[in-house]
């Protein structure tokens, strides 16, 4: 991710297009454009995460952030998984 991505982040879920925490994107996996999992995220959320994209194109990235970080960048208070749904968010994340 770019060094602007909790900002960017904020603006994305602001306008709807971030889903969060394993259940939503579970559900939103076809629209996912990006997977981003917390530093800090537990080994079975990393496990599952890993197998439900592992036959997809959509990037999953391990970031630099840990969950209570990732969390504030959307007004939450924790957060260990999330997926940008707009193509445009995400490449500008990357």
């Amino acid at each position: 991710m770019n060094p602007k991505p909790l900002r960017l982040l904020g603006l994305a879920y602001k306008a709807g297009k971030v889903v969060w925490g394993l259940d939503a994107v579970r559900t939103a996996k076809n629209k996912a454009c990006l997977v981003v999992l917390a530093n800090d995220a537990g080994a079975a959320v990393k496990r599952e995460v890993q197998r439900l994209f592992e036959d997809t194109a959509i990037p999953v990235e391990t970031v630099p952030y840990d969950k209570q970080t990732l969390g504030n960048a959307l007004g939450k208070s924790l957060c260990a998984v999330l997926a940008v749904t707009d193509a445009g968010f995400a490449k500008n994340m990357c």
